[in-house]
This record gives structure tokens, C-alpha cells and sequence, in this order.
């Protein structure tokens, strides 16, 4: 072969190569565009939502609680939007924080909406009234005190009327109080830099015990108290501990199944980025027996640019949780959720 031929072929080869590289290029820069896109459309969908159920509860109240409602729902708004923003920090300033931002504003918009749609519940539940009957309940109601649906909301005051959730201050941890007092009954897990907007706690229905969810950012978890005599205490091994080593042994296996791991990520200048795991108490079923969701998502992202990002797996478990008097548990059931009924359960429905 004469040497003019063999540059003329290295030359075709070359150019071929850098050819291919360029239009790959542009498909993944657009990975995350994508990405960020499908996230905006889910926010978009889910305000419109939440518009929607906020004038259906407006439309059912007295005018004595519109206001209130009007006040409330403007306060939400603003935590929902800053909480938003402190998650899309965790990006750094890479391509991916619109899908934190967005990805958090959904999922907030869809608890408020779960929310309302209680409040429409007990409006509807309430029937039509004398003029006399529907005062006294209006002075026995208010806006906050909604009746439980399918997937209960969180509420300060316990079922029996007896504790209060107090949340973190400046110069204090959250805590339980006798309600209608100052006089603390227990300390909870958090303080006012790591429990988060979001903290909040889901009462058992017999008030002997309940589940705190806090946290911020991409990581949430939720600890379990029990009342001991007049005072409330942790107990001593987490439920969200033991599921949480579950759904990562699952997603390990998950991994592996694909054929994935990340020696092979690695030499193609790829890892596994953190997306978020939360544990969250789903509902209880009675007062011994409780619903607790976990999740973990990581996505294969570059190395050199994590914002750029590709293919995402994600373990979500269900798992079923039964209590004994003394505050011993263990893991009766486990259901791997699909797709379909993670989407429906971040929809409330």
C-alpha cells in the first residue's frame, strides 16, 4: 500500500470518528435537557392540580374560614418554593437542578393536595345543617383539622387530644408538649438545622405512639416514638434502619442483574450519582401495625460533569411493620412497588 493511499485512509478514519463523537454530543447534552423537561411538565401538572382542589375547598367553606385558608395557602406556597430552591443547590450549579427544584416542588404540591382534598372530605362528610348545629361546628373546626383520607394527614394534636407536636425553634429541638401547654413530654431526633420544612408527625390511632419524618435536601427518614408512662421516647432500633438496608441490597441485586457495577462505570468515566432515599411513613393500618414507605434513586452520571446524566434506577419498597406493647417490632411484609403505584402514591391517590 503507497504511503499516500494509507493517510488517505487515516485521514477518512479520523474524520469519521470525530463525526460520530459530535452527533452523540448533542443526544447527550439533551439527556438532561430532557430530563429537566419531563420534571417541569410533572410541576406544571401537579400546580394545576393543586389550583384546582384549592378553589373546590374555598368554594365549601364559611366565609369566617376562607381567609384563613387564603393565609395558610399563601405561607405554604412561600415554604414550598424555598424548600425547592435549597434542593436544587445540591446540584452545585450542574444541569440537573431544575430536576431537583421541579422534582420538589411536585412532590410537596402533591401532599398539599392530598391535603385539601381532606379538607373537601370533611366539608362533604358534614351534610347540609340547621343554621344553629353548623356554628357550634365551625367553632369546633378549623381549616388545619382535616378528617383522615385513605393516606391520613399529618397533625399536631394527637387523636385523644392529650399531646402536641411543637417544631423546631432557633433555641430548641421539636417537641412534644401536654397539649395546650409549654411542658415538654419528649425531645425529638432533629434540630431547627436538620429537620426540614417538611418535618412532621403521623400519630398511631390509639396516641401510644407515633412516627416523626424529617430531614432535608435528598435524604429524609422518619424515627418512631412510644409513650412510656407520661413521657415519650425513641425506640431503640429504627424500623427505617432495617428497611433501609433492604432496599440497598435490593438495589445492589438490581444492579448486578443488569449487569452493572462500578468498575465498568468507572473505566468508561461514569459512577452512580445520589439522587435521594427517603423512609416515610405511608399510613397506619391500626396501632400496632404500620405502613412504611423507602426509596433510594441513583442515576449513572460523568464523572468529569455530574450534571450530565443517563439511565436512573430506583428501589421503592413498601413494607409492612407490626409493633408489640413494649415497643418491639419487626418486618411482617415487603411489596416491591411498580412504577405505576409509586406515581399513584406521590399523587395521593
Amino acid at each position: 500500500m503507497s504511503r499516500d493511499k494509507l493517510i488517505h485512509l487515516v485521514t477518512i478514519g479520523v474524520i469519521s470518528v470525530l463525526s460520530l463523537l459530535l452527533s452523540l454530543a448533542p443526544l447527550h447534552a439533551q439527556t438532561q435537557a430532557t430530563i429537566n423537561a419531563t420534571a417541569r411538565s410533572d410541576f406544571a401538572k401537579a400546580d394545576a392540580d393543586l389550583n384546582k382542589t384549592y378553589r373546590a375547598v374555598l368554594a365549601k367553606l364559611p366565609d369566617a374560614e376562607k381567609q384563613k385558608l387564603k393565609e395558610t395557602q399563601r405561607a405554604w406556597i412561600a415554604s414550598r418554593d424555598a424548600e425547592a430552591a435549597d434542593a436544587a443547590k445540591e446540584a452545585n450549579g450542574a444541569s440537573m437542578g431544575p430536576t431537583l427544584r421541579y422534582g420538589r416542588m411536585t412532590d410537596l404540591t402533591r401532599k398539599r393536595i392530598t391535603e385539601l382534598k381532606a379538607m373537601i372530605d370533611k366539608e362533604s362528610a358534614s351534610g347540609p345543617q340547621t343554621e344553629a348545629s353548623q356554628s357550634g361546628n365551625n367553632q369546633a373546626s378549623s381549616v388545619s383539622q382535616a378528617v383522615p383520607s385513605p393516606r391520613p394527614t399529618p397533625d399536631s394534636i394527637s387523636p385523644d387530644k392529650k399531646w402536641e407536636y411543637k417544631p423546631a425553634t432557633d433555641d430548641r429541638k421539636p417537641q412534644i408538649v401536654k397539649a395546650g401547654t409549654d411542658e415538654a413530654a419528649g425531645e425529638l431526633s432533629c434540630d431547627y438545622s436538620t429537620c426540614g420544612d417538611g418535618a412532621r408527625v403521623l400519630w398511631a390511632p390509639d396516641s401510644k405512639r407515633f412516627a416523626f419524618y424529617w430531614g432535608q435536601g435528598r435524604t429524609h427518614q422518619t424515627s418512631f416514638y412510644q409513650l412510656r408512662g407520661d413521657h415519650w421516647e425513641a425506640l431503640k432500633s429504627s424500623p427505617g434502619d432495617e428497611a433501609s438496608q433492604r432496599v440497598e441490597r435490593e438495589f445492589e441485586a438490581q444492579l448486578k442483574r443488569k449487569h452493572i457495577s462500578q468498575e465498568k462505570l468507572e473505566k468508561k468515566g461514569l459512577y452512580l450519582r445520589f439522587i435521594w432515599e427517603t423512609d416515610e411513613l405511608d399510613r397506619w393500618l391500626d396501632s400496632n401495625t404500620a405502613l412504611l414507605y423507602s426509596s433510594l434513586q441513583k442515576i449513572i452520571a460523568k464523572r468529569d460533569d455530574p450534571g450530565e446524566m443517563s439511565d436512573g434506577f430506583s428501589v421503592d419498597i413498601l413494607f409492612t411493620i407490626k409493633f408489640d406493647d413494649a415497643g418491639n417490632w419487626k418486618i411482617v411484609k415487603t411489596h416491591s412497588m411498580s412504577q405505576k403505584e409509586v406515581d399513584e402514591r406521590a399523587k395521593g391517590e
